[in-house]
């Protein structure tokens, strides 16, 4: 005669052992919530703990936004050139290609799944790659 409670068991928890009356199974089921130990860790797992996990949201969110949030300053290689003036035209665009928003994202793509790219796009009139550029109607 089959046991319905452990038939129930089986189908609904994975339990394929009865526990005799001396001692307790605790059976491991799979919740779903990310990466159980021992399975490959996926983007999917990394992005709930990301979302869910405070520790890991600190590692990742706040140090991000701590690296950009001072900014910095640029100076010249060449000597004879103002400081102040170069540093402020490459603030100038760096502001107009919003790069402080694009920074901090990679940084944080970076420091959760390990790696980031920024890259930047224009178009120009020249008629090849290997001509130099004439002009720049439009940057992304």
């Amino acid at each position: 005669m089959v046991n319905f409670r452990q038939l129930l068991a089986q189908k609904l928890f994975g339990v394929h052992s009865v526990p005799s009356k001396t001692q307790v199974e605790l059976q491991r089921v799979y919740t779903g919530l990310g990466a159980e130990f021992g399975q490959p860790i996926t983007d999917a797992n990394i992005t709930f703990a990301v979302k869910r996990e405070p520790v890991a949201h600190r590692i990742v969110f706040a140090v991000a936004h701590d690296v950009f949030d001072n900014w910095f300053e640029v100076e010249p290689l060449e000597e004879g050139v103002d400081k102040e003036k170069f540093n402020e035209a490459v603030q100038k665009v760096l502001l107009l290609l919003d790069a402080k928003d694009v920074f901090t994202q990679a940084a944080v793509f970076e420091r959760a799944y390990g790696w980031s790219i920024v890259v930047i796009g224009y178009q120009d009139k020249a008629p090849t790659l290997k001509a130099p550029v004439e002009s720049l109607p439009k940057m992304e």
